[in-house]
């Protein structure tokens, strides 16, 4: 679960006793509240089937990007 949250861009929580679901469900609910959406389009080059890799970076310091690896070009 944890290979799938980070390829996909999601995110992966455990519920213990120092992180219990409400504090879980406290910080989904924190990051759902400020997070952005960005658009992508492809270059032209791109064949269909084609992995291709993303990074995704800021220029302001302190911030956390949460962004898939990469994706299939169709």
């Amino acid at each position: 679960m944890k290979r799938l949250a980070h390829e996909t861009g999601g995110a992966f929580f455990e519920v213990t006793h120092a992180h219990p679901i409400e504090a879980i469900y406290t910080e989904i609910e924190e990051t759902l509240r400020n997070q952005t959406s960005l658009g992508y389009t492809r270059p032209p080059e791109a064949r269909s089937g084609e992995y291709r890799k993303i990074k995704l970076t800021t220029r302001q310091r302190g911030l956390i990007v949460g962004a898939r690896d990469g994706y299939y070009a169709r």
